[in-house]
This record gives structure tokens, sequence and C-alpha cells, in this order.
């Protein structure tokens, strides 16, 4: 199980395929930062800009949501360090039924570019149910496949204990809005159960705070609560 900063290292060059601006950050924000430190490549892709992710449409207009959730995106990968990021530029919501052979080819190209040992993203269930997350997890296994590479790749999960940590801020924020229950995997069941020491996890708030859009309201209610949750990162291996 890779569970510190130094089996981090085990993961070699690091691929992320994520579906909005925020996911990797909340998903693997703290592998991210204590892979930099570790000197190892970091890369992610974007399927979307995150346009529909309106919580308050007066602060933060629809209409202009996808340039603000692009700022905040490059303001909190400064804070990480991580420097190598591509958008596909799907619409938000469309993932689905947008062409999967050139999404496809589109990671296959930064495979290719990055050689990545290690490709993080969603499972099948995308987690929180999201259509989106669902199928930048599909368009990954086929990249893999079709770029012939030999990268792990990892899906994202809960460990019961942050899911129960998490509940209330769900009936509030509706974090798994199209899933009775998140998938769920006992610590030591997981292939990574990274506990973030205090550094790495304030920076990972650091991160997460400079997407006001999605996290100033949830943060400023549930901080404290989100603490044991989001100072964990668990993934299983998707074979």
């Amino acid at each position: 199980m890779i569970c510190n900063q130094a089996d981090i290292a085990k993961l070699g060059t690091i691929l992320g395929v994520w579906a909005h601006p925020d996911d990797e950050t909340f998903s693997m924000g703290g592998i991210m930062i204590a892979a930099v430190r570790n000197g190892q490549t970091v890369a992610c892709v974007t399927a979307t800009r995150g346009e529909a992710g309106v919580q308050d449409p007066k602060r933060w207009p629809q209409k202009e949501l996808g340039h603000i959730r692009t700022d905040e995106l490059e303001a909190s990968y400064k804070i990480m360090g991580v420097t190598h990021h591509t958008w596909l530029d799907y619409p938000d919501g469309g993932c689905k039924t947008s062409r999967t052979d050139d999404a496809v080819d589109c990671l296959v190209a930064l495979i290719h570019t990055y050689n990545p040992e290690s490709i993080m993203t969603f499972g099948p269930d995308g987690l929180t149910g999201h259509d989106d997350h669902k199928t930048v997890s599909k368009w990954a296994d086929l990249a893999v496949k079709k770029a012939g590479s030999r990268a792990k790749i990892y899906h994202a999960i809960q460990t019961p204990q942050q899911y129960k940590n998490m509940l209330e801020v769900d009936k509030q924020f509706n974090l798994f809005f199209n899933i009775d229950q998140p998938p769920l995997c006992e610590e030591d069941y997981c292939a990574i159960h990274f506990v973030l020491d205090d550094d790495t996890y304030h920076k990972k708030l650091e991160a997460l705070k400079a997407m006001p859009s999605q996290y100033e309201a949830m943060l400023k209610v549930f901080e404290e609560r989100l603490h044991a949750s989001l100072a964990t990162e668990a993934f299983v291996r998707a074979d």
C-alpha cells in the first residue's frame, strides 16, 4: 500500500485524467504535492471547464464561470507546483455525448508525451455518479489499451471513515448528487491510502481555497469537519 511521502515515489510519473477543474485537487491534491516535492513529473488533463457548476450565480454567473474556473485551476496548480496541464474543452455535462474516439486519441497522445507509470482518475461509477466522471474513466481505460501503455490505473474511492465525515456536508452541498453511496473501500484494501501530513494538508487546503466558486461556501461552514476526509486520499487499482 502507498501511504506516505516516500511511497508516493513508487507511482513514478503521474497523469491525472479528470472531468472538471477541482476534481484533481479534491481527489489527489496531496499526492500531487508530495510527488512534486519528490521531483516526479505530474501532469493532468481536464475534460471540461466546469461551466455548469454554478453555486452563486450573482458572484459567479454561468456565462463567465468557465473562464473563472480556468483561472481558479491555474491558481490552484501554482500553489501545488503542478506545471503540466491540458484542457480537452468538452462542454460541462456533455462528455457522454462527445466523440469517444477523439477524446481517447487526445489521451493517447498525452500518454505518449508523458509515458506515465500511474494514471489516476475516477472509477466506472464516477465516485459521485456524474456522467462526465464516468465517461473520463472509460476514456482513460480505452486510451491506456490503445496506447499499449503499461501504466497502472488507479480509481478514486472513499474509505468508510471519509464518507462518514462527509455525510453532513453532503446533505447541504449534495456532493454525491447522482449516486446513493460512493464506492467505499476499507483502508487495508486500498492500493493508495495516503494520509497527508500537516504541511501537505494545508497546501492542499490553500489550493482548494483558490477555487472559491466551488469551495468557499463549503469550507466556510465545514472546514474543520472536512479535515478528516480531505486529509486522506484513497485509490484502488483498476484491475
